[in-house]
């Protein structure tokens, strides 16, 4: 299938489409769908997978300063073709805010972390691969889908082959591929949403498995039931950050007070507070 270059078109917050990260995760991210997820990983890592297991709703163990545990997309147990053990976390990301890279040590760590049992040999842990499907590129050069391991500066050895990063760039593949002929190009055309409709009827005809989430993803979009449990969740998320916020300010205003009853100049208040000279001026009434 010929792909003919195109810009890619980034993602806007109202979109219903794969590219949302909640749709994504309902569509992708169950085990009642787990063929799909197979199939993607299949063509992604270019190897066979004899059996997978999708885990709903993860959060890894580690708590950061702001109390926010830090949330997977989607985490899948998978054994290859050679009887390996992997534990792989799949990211959608559409907007660039530059902490990729820290992100992907964060998380990589974390699930080796968890997955290691008191009991259990180091060596025996299952593989980590972090893979991230970007809305935008990460890097200016190299290919659209980028692999990075832990090495040594001399010879370039490899360190440790407990964990793999991907890094999947779709405006970089839509420069760079112009004939779909493998899995995973046909699972990053659909996922880039770039395609018209001769092109999405020809890549289902490809890829049986695209076709039927494509019907998976029209239900979630059009059904008002589901769409008003996700716009329900982001309501409920938004509430949640504008709580958080207001405790903050409020611990900021209650030291803010015992600052002034200290005598502290406002200049001083302001440095050690981060709150303004209106909301000082405010307090002092």
């Amino acid at each position: 299938m010929k792909l003919s270059k195109r810009p890619y078109k980034p993602y806007s917050e109202n979109e219903k489409s794969i590219r949302r990260d909640d749709i994504f995760k309902i569509v992708l991210g169950t085990n009642e769908r787990f063929e799909y997820m197979k199939d993607f990983l299949e063509g992604v890592l270019h190897k066979d997978i004899t059996n997978i297991a999708i885990t709903n709703d993860v959060a890894l163990d580690k708590i950061h300063a702001d109390n926010k545990l830090m949330r997977l997309d989607i985490l899948v147990e998978t054994v290859d073709e050679n009887g390996k053990k992997e534990k792989i976390n799949v990211e959608l990301q559409n907007k660039n805010e530059y902490n990729i890279r820290e992100r992907s040590e964060i998380y990589a760590s974390g699930i080796l972390y968890n997955s290691l049992k008191t009991s259990e040999n180091y060596f025996e842990m299952p593989k980590t691969i972090v893979i991230w499907i970007l809305g935008f590129n990460m890097f200016k050069d190299g290919s659209y889908h980028e692999i990075a391991r832990i090495k040594r500066d001399f010879n370039n050895e490899e360190l440790s082959e407990k964990i793999e990063y991907h890094y999947i760039q779709l405006p970089k593949f839509l420069e760079q591929v112009t004939e779909i002929t493998t899995k995973e190009e046909q699972w990053l055309a659909y996922l880039s949403c770039s395609l018209n409709d001769n092109e999405l009827k020809e890549l289902f005809k490809m890829n049986r498995s695209i076709e039927e989430i494509n019907k998976i993803v029209d239900i979630v979009m059009t059904d008002d039931d589901v769409w008003d449990a996700l716009n329900t969740r982001i309501l409920n998320k938004h509430l949640e950050m504008a709580k958080r916020a207001k405790a903050i300010k409020d611990g900021k205003e209650e030291v803010a007070k015992k600052m002034l009853e200290k005598k502290m100049s406002d200049e001083e208040i302001v440095e050690l507070t981060g709150l303004s000279i209106e909301e000082i001026n405010e307090l002092k009434n």
